[in-house]
């Protein structure tokens, strides 16, 4: 099930080991599931994924869900492709992505700017609104297996920060200003 909470965002001499890490402020602050929805647009949602082990299954799936591409992506230790998605950006089009093995964290911002670490394990499907800064990080599982849909054409396409004049950001942004 989908955690999240406020991270300490400070230099520190083992990046690797730390962006790993749960990173909680002291004392913790959690937020809550309807918080992240009401005040970043990210939506959750348990799937029991054993049920659709198959591509076939898979892919009815993503049409029960209104997406009509998806891929997976199996991510390990890669410096290179994990350093990329570590990388804050943002999409043009909302990003949603079902936890078919392992654990990782997505990072999300507030709207003051402060990190929220979502952790999410197999099962976890999240939904995020385009144009919301994000990263992605491997826990120390290394390991997450990730289903991901698209509404149009699939776009990999990542407008790393900044992007605050960005028509889709402005967009995200007013919206944010009155809750998702």
């Amino acid at each position: 099930m989908v955690k999240a909470w406020y991270i300490n965002d400070e230099s520190v001499v083992n990046v690797e080991m730390v962006k790993r890490s749960e990173r909680h402020l002291n004392p913790p602050q959690y937020v809550t599931l309807d918080e992240l929805k009401r005040k970043i647009g990210v939506q959750t949602e348990w799937i029991n994924v054993n049920k659709y082990k198959t591509v076939e299954n898979l892919q009815k799936l993503s049409v029960q869900k209104g997406y009509n591409y998806w891929d997976i992506i199996d991510i390990e230790n890669h410096v290179e492709k994990h350093a990329s998605f570590y990388t804050e950006h943002m999409h043009n089009e909302p990003e949603v992505r079902l936890v078919l093995d392992g654990s990782g964290y997505f990072d999300v911002r507030d709207a003051e700017d402060k990190w929220i670490r979502v952790l999410v394990e197999k099962g976890d499907l999240l939904s995020f609104m385009a144009g919301g800064y994000h990263r992605l990080t491997l826990d120390s599982n290394n390991h997450l297996k990730l289903f991901r849909l698209f509404g149009s054409e699939p776009d990999w396409t990542s407008l790393n920060r900044p992007q605050d004049d960005h028509p889709v950001r402005i967009a995200y942004a007013l919206q944010a200003l009155n809750g998702f």
